[in-house]
């Protein structure tokens, strides 16, 4: 017989269950998952605290083992979740599926690698979990490990065969998503793995051009070591030194100057890094470009220079502050 005591706290706390499964967005999936029992969300509930011996008392009583809410999530999720390895060992011995994909797309795999929760992690991969399901964003395990910088884990599904290139419904691959997070061990873990440099995002961005974009300077350091190009173009013909000169990263924009950037490249309209350094105000990438050689003769497609852009920007901002004071 179920205890007492343990029943009626079980059922006391079930609300955050309760909750979960009412706000839950809905979202398209293949399976079709009914709403729990009060039992099955015992079980969830008693899962996600570590509670063993109530897990233990469900599953005797005929509590399935894959017990799940509308939207799939079900007990030894919200264990990995909570990184209750002992509730997770116990609902696998008693049959929990560790397959099952939610209505989101998430596993039991990505669910550990989330967490970067190595043994779970290892324990799944050995009951021979797929490491290519993906969420409804795109990301698998692996690209979980590295958007949350678990380097252990990382190396975990880099040796289970799960691809280092995989991209997400952005175009992100995880070698992009560690450069725009500044996470070094990673990018020298997929670097090993030999991920490619050069794959591109949705805003046709590389991972050298992230890295630039967000200031990641040891980032930018590794990627040009690794023979990163410092003068890829996008398809606009813009390089990693306009995507820093745009978001003002100045330590970015010293580190390629150094490195042998072009501080005159133009691209598909004719702009130059200074050009675009102008209209966006950056004065400071301005002084920086100007060290390195900056031309403010170079002409755009419009026939207008970088000196031509400075003067409509003053005269712009001048004639702003002139009706601000008639205010």
């Amino acid at each position: 017989m179920i205890n007492n005591s343990k029943h009626k706290s079980i059922i006391a706390s079930c609300l955050a269950i309760s909750l979960f499964l009412a706000s839950a967005p809905i979202l398209a999936g293949k399976t079709k998952f009914s709403d729990p029992s009060p039992r099955e969300k015992e079980l969830m509930q008693a899962s996600m605290v570590g509670d063993v011996d109530m897990v233990k008392s469900l599953l005797d009583h005929n509590v399935s083992a894959n017990a799940h809410g509308r939207y799939g999530k079900n007990a030894l999720m919200f264990a990995i979740e909570e990184e209750n390895e002992d509730v997770i060992q116990l609902l696998i011995s008693r049959g929990a599926d560790v397959h099952i994909i939610t209505k989101p797309g998430c596993t039991a795999l990505t669910f550990a690698a989330e967490g970067g929760y190595a043994s779970i992690t290892a324990m799944l991969l050995e009951k021979g979990v797929k490491t290519t399901s993906k969420t409804r964003a795109g990301w698998d395990a692996l690209m979980m490990s590295a958007i949350y910088n678990h380097p252990e884990v990382l190396k975990q599904l880099i040796a289970a065969g799960a691809s280092v290139d995989t991209q997400d419904k952005d175009g992100n691959t995880p070698l992009i998503a560690a450069a725009q997070r500044g996470y070094l061990e990673i990018i020298d873990i997929l670097l090993e793995a030999g991920a490619n440099t050069e794959i591109r995002n949705r805003d046709d961005g590389s991972a050298l051009m992230v890295a630039a974009s967000h200031g990641q300077i040891e980032i930018i350091k590794a990627l040009l070591v690794r023979g990163c190009s410092i003068e890829a173009q996008s398809n606009d013909g813009s390089t990693p030194i306009f995507w820093a000169s745009e978001a003002n990263q100045i330590e970015a924009m010293e580190l390629l100057l150094k490195s042998g950037a072009n501080p005159n490249h133009q691209d598909i309209s004719g702009s130059t890094a200074l050009i675009e350094a102008y209209i966006q105000r950056n004065s400071e990438a301005v002084i920086m470009l100007y060290r390195f050689g900056a031309d403010p003769n170079i002409k755009d497609n419009e026939g207008l220079s970088g000196l031509d852009y400075a003067k409509k920007v003053h005269d712009f901002d001048k004639n702003k502050q002139r009706k601000k004071r008639k205010k």
